[in-house]
């Protein structure tokens, strides 16, 4: 009971009024008063007040919902009305999905002259019926980018308390990764050398190609035959820097190659920076660093790919102490002699006379012959910069096959490619762009 000695202050009164307006809020505030006035001697731990505390909480979300699109109903038909007061009207429910859970609200659809079926309430609200409010878009865009349609559903039902379906999160999750496509792809057609003057960091510029299993179009019962393609990924990190740009492309090698281009003045590239672009031997990564940074930046072939051709021919040059051969020719290319291992190579190379599958030492002295400007490993050394591509396949890891090579994955091609720039937005730290 209220002290009749107690008076209501201003700011009180309007409040008491506010909720006489809207009983069902007032029932679920009395409902959060309630925990908080609960004897501490009764609870064992808070989380006998957390949980039932976020039960609360979204009723008390949805009814909010519920309340605002109720009393927006009634002005826009009190409006119409007074407008045309000709107009019909018959009776409809209105649902949508928000991160409280579906939303059910009672609404009229119009019939005037000019239209025989008009329906004010979604288009004031900005949803569609059965749709998604644009904070639980973003809840099933996260959850669809990283998982499974079916499994992002249920981590909606674990974390939001509500069932929905896996279209739902797929077709949410599609619809931005399409947007979010298109925006790169525009941006990708900008001049990437437009860049600041003045001193800069040294930027390390990676690329490498990864195979995803994809479908062609088609119904999605019955089997439909399966083929893997290439997609390729690049990256910029400034040297000593933790923050890594990609870039992923499905298309032309020239279209990743434009890409890469932004990445670097991403990562902070200037007109001073020194670039040093790494492959494997992949021979379209050289030449786009070519086209792309120029002739004169020099390009350095991964370490551990050339260390692979060596550990292939140290038992054909070495057949006693492999490991000890191999590691001696790596320590020699680490300080620039490749003239010492491949001749090497050349005293223990097969003859012509064997199989090429049966010839590793003369692949590996092949390889090496036809990079002899890719192994400046001392100068790199030197500038403390990396030998070794672990940057891009890491980011083959994290940024394009933890969603895309899923087990049993296999992807319409147009949506393999606009889920990986949906993830290398994210990778970007790009993600608030997309909803604020």
């Amino acid at each position: 009971m209220l002290d009749p000695n107690v008076s209501l202050s201003s700011a009180e009164v309007q409040l008491v009024q506010r909720l006489r307006r809207h009983p069902q809020l007032a029932d679920q505030l009395q409902s959060l008063l309630e925990l908080a006035d609960t004897d501490p001697r009764t609870v064992a731990s808070i989380d006998e007040i957390e949980e039932p505390l976020i039960q609360r909480l979204r009723q008390v979300g949805n009814r909010t919902l519920q309340s605002f699109a109720t009393g927006l109903e009634a002005d826009q038909g009190e409006r119409l009305r007074a407008e045309q007061p000709r107009a019909r009207v018959k009776k409809k429910r209105l649902m949508w999905y928000s991160v409280f859970g579906p939303v059910k609200v009672h609404e009229r659809v119009w019939r005037t002259p000019e239209r025989s079926h008009l329906r004010l309430l979604p288009e004031a609200l900005g949803i569609s019926h059965r749709g998604c409010s644009r904070c639980l878009r973003r809840v099933l865009v996260d959850f669809g980018s990283d998982y499974s349609f079916d499994h992002s559903r249920g981590k909606v039902k674990e974390h939001y308390g509500f069932e929905i379906s896996a279209s739902a999160v797929r077709q949410a999750t599609l619809a931005c990764a399409a947007e979010v496509a298109g925006k790169q792809a525009r941006e990708a057609e900008g001049d990437y050398n437009a860049l600041p003057a003045g001193p800069g960091p040294a930027v390390v510029l990676q690329a490498d190609g990864s195979m995803v299993c994809t479908v062609a179009p088609g119904p999605r019962s019955g089997a439909r035959p399966r083929q893997y393609e290439e997609i390729r990924l690049a990256a910029a990190q400034a040297q000593g820097s933790v923050a890594t740009t990609y870039a992923a492309s499905f298309a032309a090698v020239e279209d990743l190659g434009r890409r890469w281009g932004h990445c670097a003045r991403d990562a902070g590239r200037t007109l001073a920076s020194v670039l040093h672009p790494m492959g494997d031997g992949a021979g379209w990564i050289a030449r786009q660093a070519r086209a792309i940074f120029g002739t004169r930046v020099p390009f350095l072939c991964d370490f551990h790919h050339v260390k692979d051709q060596l550990r292939a021919a140290a038992p054909g040059c070495r057949a006693h102490a492999p490991d000890q051969w191999r590691r001696t020719q790596q320590r020699r290319l680490k300080r620039n002699a490749l003239d010492l291992v491949l001749k090497e190579l050349t005293t223990h190379r097969e003859t012509d006379s064997v199989a090429e599958e049966d010839a590793p030492v003369r692949a590996a002295e092949r390889y090496l012959s036809n990079r002899r400007n890719q192994l400046d490993y001392a100068g790199a050394i030197e500038r403390g910069l990396p030998i070794g591509t672990g940057m891009i396949e890491s980011g083959h890891k994290h940024v394009l096959q933890a969603r895309l090579k899923l087990p049993g994955c296999a992807w319409l091609k147009e949506n393999a490619a606009n889920i990986a720039q949906l993830r290398v937005f994210r990778s970007n730290r790009r993600w608030p762009q997309l909803w604020n």
